[in-house]
Formats: structure tokens, C-alpha cells, sequence
């Protein structure tokens, strides 16, 4: 059985209850910019900054179409 000192205790606990500012923060490759930038481009929506919709995506650990489909969502109050 591995134990564990008071301090990994408290920085597993704040990874679990979701405190990102001291959790570990997903990294977005160059790719999956270049791929959400196609991705808006082809739907002409350049308004929209690729590299904060690929990092939305990956938070979401959805797809592109997805993402968009509840960004849509939550800009219209739920109105869609």
C-alpha cells in the first residue's frame, strides 16, 4: 500500500474537486489549432478564435461539430 504525504493528499483532492488553477491544464498541439481554424473557416465564422475553440473542445472531450452545437446552446440561453 503506497501512502501518501499530507501534501500529494491535498493536490489530488483539489485535481478531483475541479480547481483548475492548480491542476494540471490541457495543452493544445499546433494541429488541432490548424484543424479547428478549417474547421471555422468553413463554416465562415473567423469571429471565433481557433485556439480557444480547440481548447474548448478538448475540455468538453467532444468534436468540433459538438463544441459548436453547444456554443450555440449557451449563447442563445437554451433557446435552440
Amino acid at each position: 500500500m503506497i501512502i501518501l504525504d499530507q501534501r500529494q493528499k491535498q493536490d489530488t483532492g483539489l485535481a478531483r474537486l475541479g480547481d483548475m488553477s492548480k491542476a494540471a491544464i490541457k495543452k493544445v498541439a499546433q494541429a488541432e489549432i490548424r484543424a479547428a481554424k478549417s474547421f471555422l473557416d468553413k463554416r465562415n465564422l473567423q469571429n471565433i478564435s481557433p485556439k480557444k475553440f480547440a481548447i474548448a473542445a478538448k475540455e468538453l472531450d467532444k468534436g468540433f461539430q459538438d463544441t459548436l452545437k453547444v456554443l450555440i446552446k449557451e449563447l442563445s440561453g437554451g433557446q435552440v
